[in-house]
């Protein structure tokens, strides 16, 4: 038994390194992303254009600028217990070198130049993203950035958020020891027990199962304290497009009446001799027409609805959709394999509608561009115990060039596209965004997939109360 509990800790172990690394990303990434979205791009241009040389600014309170930044980063890294500083990262005018700027610490590095960059940073300044295990002047890392701009949409920094992987390790192999240490004393009590008394094992399993019960409610009571307590910054995005809003309104409904009309007239053709398959043409283009003002409507209501928060069994809604798109397309016949996997947190607070509409439409695409004659789609998705909720679905169709990838989710970035697959992925960027999520699209080896990142609303409702606090 004693080899047995050692055998299923260290089989564990890398397994458990890529889960706790996945974690990390995810906070890392939602910690970056939330924080550009608080930052002044203007006040931050402001002042590295003021002050122009290494040092210049000595401590926190010499620039209300960059105070005001400092104070931002600051309550961030202490609300959430981080032991590394965030910190902006600016580049030079010529783009060949990156400087430090504002930091959570209360002792400025101001414009002091960063040695040795990641090659990812670099190359995705201008787009976010995560870095893995990499090596500079002052350690090694894990690291996620998200793009800082100013009024003009212009981008000027970036904000970083890191964790030292040696500390991420040894947290690691603690977790590793425990889990020997756990595993050691439980083999060792069953063993003994079993051996002596098989009447007072029984007794025992009963009051461990019991113990369990306790425990799991227990930790269901701490991790609804801690993420009670995460004051995090948030101002709510509400810049609403006039233009477009009165586009999808006008657009919709011109053109539904002559639709409808359509649909109505090829209902009655049907009696009509040697007109099926016209028909059904006329019938088949109308749905294609209905469907793509549906989507237009949809994205219109997103831009002026209120958000309805209410608990959500993730895999349950998954299903439910799912049994509907299948019976959508009930000829593709398509391979799919799910994987769920919740860690401490049963269910997800979300508006469910925004959230089925952007599990719908990444299944819709994924059925609609599938490789038609053997079409596979994966879905996986878990809500780790910070709160945030991870959903990818790919499939095995159409795949995106490198351009393609750069404007997937802008809607008329190409003539001619608003009604394929363009359509949808607008859609998706549109609820997501309402969401405060993140979105991204991926190469695997032989499909394509998208990927969501939705932090839980409670999270987000903690920073907003945070940035009030601040302010006041």
């Amino acid at each position: 038994m004693i080899s047995l509990a050692f055998y299923n800790a260290f089989h564990s172990y890398n397994s458990s390194i890529d889960q706790a690394k996945n974690a990390a990303f995810s906070k890392l990434t939602t910690i970056s992303h939330i924080l550009s979205n608080q930052i002044s791009g203007d006040a931050h241009q402001k002042l590295t254009s003021v002050y122009s040389n290494k040092d210049q600014i000595g401590t926190t309170e010499q620039d209300y600028e960059y105070n005001s930044i400092h104070q931002i980063l600051a309550k961030t890294a202490k609300s959430l217990k981080l032991n590394t500083p965030i910190y902006t990262l600016f580049r030079s005018p010529d783009k060949k070198n990156l400087y430090f700027g504002v930091t959570s610490s209360e002792n400025p590095y101001f414009r002091h130049i960063y040695q040795s960059p990641p090659k990812e940073l670099i190359e995705n300044f201008d787009k976010g993203g995560f870095v893995d295990e990499y090596n500079d002047e002052n350690g090694i890392w894990l690291s996620a950035f998200s793009p800082i701009k100013n009024s003009e949409g212009k981008i000027v920094a970036v904000v970083q958020a890191d964790q030292n992987f040696n500390e991420f390790m040894l947290s690691v192999r603690l977790m590793l020891i425990k889990n020997i240490s756990f595993a050691l004393l439980i083999y060792s009590v069953i063993g003994f027990f079993l051996y002596l008394f098989l009447k007072e094992i029984l007794k025992k399993e009963e009051a461990y199962t019991n113990s369990q019960d306790n425990y799991n409610r227990e930790l269901e009571i701490q991790v609804d304290k801690r993420t009670k307590e995460l004051n995090v910054l948030n101002s709510k995005l509400k810049a609403v497009n006039n233009e477009l809003s009165s586009f999808f309104y006008s657009t919709s409904h011109d053109i539904r009446g002559p639709l409808c009309r359509i649909l109505g007239l090829s209902s009655l053709a049907k009696e009509e001799d040697n007109k099926q398959e016209l028909v059904e043409l006329i019938e088949l283009e109308s749905q294609k027409m209905d469907d793509m003002l549906k989507k237009m409507i949809l994205v219109n209501n997103l831009r002026t609805k209120d958000l309805e928060i209410e608990p959500v069994v993730v895999s349950d809604k998954i299903n439910q959709i799912l049994y509907l798109i299948n019976k959508k397309y009930l000829k593709t016949k398509a391979e799919i394999t799910i994987k769920t996997e919740t860690q401490n947190l049963n269910k997800f607070h979300s508006d469910t509608k925004i959230l089925e509409s952007i599990i719908t439409n990444i299944l819709d695409n994924a059925f609609k561009f599938s490789d038609i004659k053997k079409p596979k789609i994966n879905i996986n998705t878990f809500i780790d115990s910070n709160g945030i909720l991870s959903l990818s679905i790919s499939n095995n169709g159409i795949k995106f060039t490198e351009k393609e990838k750069e404007h997937a989710f802008e809607l008329f970035k190409n003539k001619g596209q608003a009604d394929g697959i363009r359509l949808g992925l607008y859609t998706i960027k549109t609820a997501v965004d309402k969401l405060n999520g993140i979105v991204s699209i991926e190469d695997q080896d032989q499909s394509t997939e998208i990927k969501v990142f939705i932090p839980d609303y409670y999270i987000i409702k903690d920073f907003e109360l945070n940035k009030e606090y601040i302010h006041s």
